[in-house]
């Protein structure tokens, strides 16, 4: 595991290199809304794809999207808020 990143509001981590495991969490604001708590995680597939993750703890909401292996775009599977 190799951290890249520490503050008082997150991180981020590479977890597997080889396999292509990251993850990074995030509290941030934008204006006078109230901050968001983001976790952000991702993997490189046998194919050269990625599938990314992406969760907001304040509003629930949770995507799912699969990355094309030139990660100029990709296709949404999931987008959901859970309560």
């Amino acid at each position: 595991m190799k951290i890249n990143a520490v503050t008082a509001k997150g991180g981020a981590v590479e977890i597997n290199k080889s396999h292509g495991v990251w993850a990074s969490y995030a509290v941030g604001s934008v204006g006078t809304q109230p901050p968001a708590e983001i976790l952000y995680a991702g993997v490189k597939l046998k194919s050269g794809k990625t599938i990314q993750f992406f969760v907001n703890r304040e509003t629930g909401l949770v995507v799912l999207d699969l990355i094309n292996k030139s990660e100029t775009g990709g296709v949404e599977l999931l987008r959901k808020t859970l309560e």
